[in-house]
């Protein structure tokens, strides 16, 4: 293989990674105060959160939650399968946020895992493996397992859902349900979270802090 099509072959498995996370509420009002409640330092208006990881999220008024992914490379060649169940809604290309980000009283750190839900997870591996760049991916009983530069996606089943974030996700075709972040100290997390009055619950090694309309949230140990 000469130094040239190491390049072209490189390029065309290299993963893409995330960068972004839409989240939607009919008022963001609800939004800014449901994630200020599980410790998070919101950007000046409360628009949105940044991560020291370079991932942020924005609170939005219409459309559904959504996962931002790097612009490139992904699989550029080929042909490229139709998303299924309105999968391709839930994620678009955008560019990363200027470094730099607030201190989080919850500690947290990074983006570990976004956790979306199918019906039957394996339907979604080819268009999701093309999406991402990532051919490899774990398939197990739970579903799917995608680990990209930083975070994975993680595409599990209504039951395995349920069983990582504490809450039966919502009916309904795939979806983005969860997110977990990595936090510099679980305990005083959940130190952090109880002092806002919540009642955070230590399953399977995560810290589980309830939903934000719709979306759960966890934390797990950096």
């Amino acid at each position: 293989m000469t130094d040239k099509t190491r390049a072209a072959h490189k390029e065309l498995v290299m993963p893409r990674h995330i960068t972004h996370v839409s989240l939607v509420a009919r008022r963001r009002e609800d939004l800014a105060e449901g994630w200020r409640k599980r410790g998070f330092a919101l950007e000046a208006g409360g628009a949105g959160i940044a991560l020291a990881d370079g991932v942020t999220l924005d609170f939005r008024d219409a459309g559904v939650v959504a996962v931002g992914l790097s612009a490139g490379p992904g699989v550029t060649s080929g042909a490229k399968p139709e998303p299924l169940d309105g999968a391709g809604a839930c994620f678009h290309l955008a560019e990363p946020a200027a470094a730099g980000a607030p201190e989080h009283a919850n500690g947290a750190v990074a983006l570990r895992a976004v956790g979306a839900v199918a019906e039957s997870p394996a339907d979604h591996a080819e268009f999701l493996s093309a999406l991402t760049g990532q051919r490899e991916m774990l398939a197990t009983s739970a579903g799917l397992e995608i680990r990209l530069s930083g975070a994975s996606l993680d595409v599990l089943s209504a039951p395995a859902f349920a069983y990582r974030f504490g809450f039966s996700p919502r009916p309904g075709g795939f979806h983005v349900g969860g997110l977990v972040f990595a936090v510099k100290n679980l305990a005083e997390t959940a130190a952090i979270l109880r002092t806002h009055g919540l009642e955070p619950r230590l399953q399977a090694g995560r810290l589980l802090a309830g939903a934000v309309e719709g979306v759960g949230i966890a934390f797990e140990q950096a």
